[in-house]
Parts: C-alpha cells; structure tokens; sequence
C-alpha cells in the first residue's frame, strides 16, 4: 500500500514568560473516526505521539461512544509532567481515511479530557505501520508494512 500523506496541524499556544508573544507548535495530528463495539462513531483528532507507550483517548469519549468506563479493565498510567491517571482499556477502531483503519486496545483517560485529543502510540499504532515525520516539509506519512 502506498504511504498516505496529512499535513501536521499549527496549533497556537498562549503567551506565557519565556514565550511573551506565544508560539506555534506543529504536530502530526489527523482526523480520525472512533468506532465502537456498540456500533457508535465519533469524528475527533488524534496526535501520533511515539513517546506513548499505547493508543489513549479522553475518557469522555466513551459515553458518546456508548462505552461503560466501569465495566473495562483499569490500569494506573501517567505522562510526561501528569499525574497518575486510572486508565480503562477497551477494544475501538479507528479510522484515519484512506485505507488506514485499525483496531486497537485503547485506554480511555481523563488526562487527555482537557486536551480534547487522543494519542497513537507504540502499541496499536506504530506497530502496525511505518510512519515518516517530515517536520520541515510540515507533513506526515503512514505506511501499512
């Protein structure tokens, strides 16, 4: 399969003291379709993150998706500069277009809840394609191997 190209997504952060007039943060985010084992769908953006140890998404997520958060297997888990989060894993697919969709073991967590956003990490998602960050060239290709 050929590899698919998506543009990186400028973000705007907000001016702070060492950045008194802001910055742009270029990411590799893409539009993806979560769907559910209840058949459920929801149209959100997802960051490929190769630090994340697995694929995460916010934990209010799964209402819309008609997934009961207490019912799932949980794990303790935390990122760079969080703190520890109570993270409930569940089966989903996902969608990124074009011949990229995928299912994945994905936990469900309240630290990404502010962050509107969820992760594709090391397992459920980099293992399965070969991707390329071509930051200067503001883009992102996924390969299936």
């Amino acid at each position: 399969m050929p590899a698919v190209e998506f543009p990186y997504y400028e973000f705007r952060i907000k001016p702070s003291e060492p950045f008194p007039n802001g910055q742009v943060a270029l990411r590799p985010v893409a539009v993806a379709v979560l769907v559910a084992s209840t058949g459920k769908r929801l149209r959100c953006l997802v960051c490929l993150d190769s630090g994340a140890d697995s694929c995460v998404i916010p934990s209010n997520f799964a209402p819309v998706l008609g997934l009961d958060l207490s019912a799932m297997k949980t794990n303790l888990t935390s990122g760079v500069g969080t703190n520890a989060n109570v993270t409930a894993y569940d089966y989903i697919e996902i969608d990124l277009g074009s011949g990229i969709r995928f299912r994945t073991y994905a936990g469900f967590t309240p630290g990404l809840n502010a962050l509107g956003l969820g992760l594709l990490g090391q397992s459920g998602f980099f293992e399965l394609f070969n991707v390329c960050f071509c930051h200067k060239q503001r883009r992102f290709t996924v390969e299936t191997s």
